[in-house]
């Protein structure tokens, strides 16, 4: 892919991460922290010129940096969902690890585009293990409206199966009976004449 195009596609998708972080639900400080690392990282690829983005190793190592920041933001956008996000919170928390390998991503990505950033100050230990820990107090702040959310979740798993199970057995009893028919047509033709009438009498809907 041309090297202009990839950093155009950079640049768009470090927009959507910033409107999406205004929008999650949940650790909401980590995936802030994402986007302004990506942010960073990106502005310093404005300085790169036309010699710079030809030469082979830039080339894939943008597209390294590409994959990764579309990487972010599909990680990211889950937490904005108002149907599911108190889900991923309620199976693993703050997400810690994957936020962990995901910074790992960025900073290898901006290590190999060599664009003279101080990756150190960039990626700061503590300042992620404080982000985690803001985001658990804030979940943790949440814990009733989590816990409500996943019950309401579950009753309509619950209702929804349960009228599965319903049409199931209807759909059993339809099956049940028109077996029970076409035996009875078989052994006695007097009766299977009767059943043909009575069939014809009707307008038959298919139970679907």
């Amino acid at each position: 892919m041309d090297p202009i195009a990839v950093l155009n596609i950079i640049y768009g998708t470090g927009v959507l991460i910033k409107k999406t972080v205004e929008n999650v639900k949940a650790n909401k400080q980590q995936c802030k922290r994402l986007g302004e690392r990506i942010d960073a990282i990106s502005q310093c690829l404005k300085s790169l010129n036309d010699r710079d983005l030809k030469r082979s190793e830039i080339k894939q190592s943008l597209d390294n940096f590409r994959k990764c920041v579309q990487e972010c933001l599909d990680f990211i956008t889950p937490f904005k969902e108002k149907t599911s996000w108190f889900v991923r919170v309620f199976k693993n928390q703050n997400h810690k690890e994957q936020f962990q390998e995901l910074n790992l991503q960025l900073s290898q990505c901006a290590n190999d585009l060599n664009l003279g950033i101080n990756l150190k100050q960039l990626f700061d230990v503590k300042i992620d293990e404080n982000d985690q820990k803001t985001d658990l107090n804030t979940i943790e702040s949440k814990i009733d409206d989590i816990a409500q959310l996943m019950e309401q979740m579950k009753e309509e798993q619950y209702n929804h199966y349960k009228g599965i199970e319903e049409n199931t057995k209807q759909r059993l009893n339809s099956l049940k009976y028109n077996l029970q028919q076409d035996i009875i047509k078989i052994k006695d033709p007097v009766k299977a004449k009767e059943i043909a009438e009575e069939e014809h009498a009707f307008l038959h809907i298919p139970f679907h």
